[in-house]
């Protein structure tokens, strides 16, 4: 019996100890932009466009479309492609943008540029861009 014991609490440390390890590893992944946007995205598909439209929810039409010269759609998606994600905890809810990046379909999102975060529509998958490549001074540049 009192084997049984001594393996059992040694399982159980063993249990706890993988937990922690797996628990740990996942809150420090970053993630790529095919991570981020899913397996079936072509990040080198030919003519890829972005749309831009701004929310103010303050207004009745809440929200507002810009045209984005081309070369400055380029440069927003090469920013996103190089930019590394985390999974968010917090998640936002004071979203200034919503952007449709069309690689071989279309990719919807919400973006918060003060918190640097944004929630996939398809999956409802909420990140923060940890490095950005300049993605949000680009947005910025071109929002003005």
């Amino acid at each position: 019996m009192r084997d049984f014991k001594k393996n059992g609490i040694v399982i159980i440390v063993l249990l706890l100890i993988m937990v922690g390890f797996f628990i740990f590893s996942n809150a420090n992944k970053t993630y790529s932009a095919s991570d981020v946007l899913g397996d079936h995205a072509d990040l080198n598909a030919e003519n890829p466009f972005v749309d831009i439209e701004s929310i103010d929810h303050e207004t009745e039409n809440i929200f507002t479309s810009f045209e984005i010269p081309e070369e400055t759609q380029q440069e927003l998606i090469e920013a996103f492609k190089n930019a590394k994600f985390k999974k968010a905890t917090d998640v936002s809810s004071d979203y200034d943008y919503r952007i449709n990046i069309t690689l071989n379909t279309g990719y919807a999102m919400f973006v918060d540029s003060d918190k640097k975060s944004l929630i996939i529509l398809d999956t409802y998958e909420n990140y923060t861009m940890k490095n950005d490549s300049d993605f949000f001074q680009i947005l910025k540049n071109a929002t003005k």
